[in-house]
């Protein structure tokens, strides 16, 4: 949102990801990120709210997060050197004129060929728990991964020119 220039604040609707549970990827993660939005327009009835989920398909398989650093290593470990999709879902929601937009964004990440020593120094700087395959983008991330292919922003989470579209959409001068 820093990347738009826009006044922005962050608050968590506290939804319960776990209780989301489909074969299609890209129905889970958009069940979620509806589901964000459901609690925050409760709470924000008059904001343009946005909120998005993300998870990878890799070999056919979706990951989420990990449940333990095992795990989080596992999943690196396998995909190191590989590339994989990046699905990412965005909703913007504006409850009190009942509109909503939805989109999913699919982008392409691959992984340097890192070391298990790189692994542990990623792993002693951030909580991989908290995250899809237990990787962000950001940070000490960036040293992780070799190539990103799609719209700018879904690395994060967020694909940006989607947003701007959708915000443009919602009345928000970018």
């Amino acid at each position: 949102m820093e990347r738009l220039g826009l006044p922005f604040t962050i608050a968590l609707s506290n939804f319960d990801e776990e209780s989301i549970v489909l074969d299609d990827i890209d129905q889970t993660i958009m069940a979620i990120a509806k589901g964000k939005a459901a609690l925050l327009a409760k709470a924000y009835p008059d904001a343009i709210i946005v909120t998005a989920d993300s998870n990878n398909l890799f070999e056919g398989k979706s990951y989420g997060k990990p449940k333990s650093l095992k795990q989080a290593r596992e999943w690196l470990q396998l995909m190191r050197g590989k590339t994989q999709e990046f699905h990412t879902a965005l909703v913007v929601t504006l409850s009190s004129q009942m509109k909503r937009s939805t989109d999913v964004n699919i982008s392409y990440i691959t992984f340097n060929n890192f070391s298990d020593e790189e692994i542990n120094h990623y792993f002693s700087q951030v909580n991989p728990l908290t995250m899809a395959i237990g990787w962000s983008a950001d940070g000490p991330g960036k040293k992780l991964l070799a190539k990103f292919k799609g719209e700018p922003g879904s690395e994060f989470a967020l694909p940006l020119d989607t947003l701007k579209k959708r915000l443009r959409e919602f009345g928000v001068k970018i």
